[in-house]
């Protein structure tokens, strides 16, 4: 892989997290550390090292607001 090959593969995954995270305006040294820790890791899991990397972390969401549990009406003072 060349460096060039790297650096898009790192600066897409970097983009995919800012868009993630609402497009916040001043992260992008934070996303972009991010995005090469994955890929370094991503890099020793495929050389068969997987005992030093990590699961991540993941939150799956439908999108679909919670359920609202419905309260009692009280009579007031």
């Amino acid at each position: 892989m060349t460096d060039t090959d790297r650096h898009e593969q790192i600066r897409r995954r970097a983009y995919w997290i800012w868009e993630e995270e609402g497009s916040p305006a001043g992260e992008d040294l934070r996303h972009w550390s991010m995005a090469e820790a994955e890929f370094e890791a991503s890099k020793k899991g495929a050389s068969g090292d997987a005992a030093t990397t990590e699961t991540p972390e993941v939150e799956i969401s439908t999108g679909d607001d919670p359920p609202r549990k419905k309260s009692k009406r009280t009579e007031g003072p």
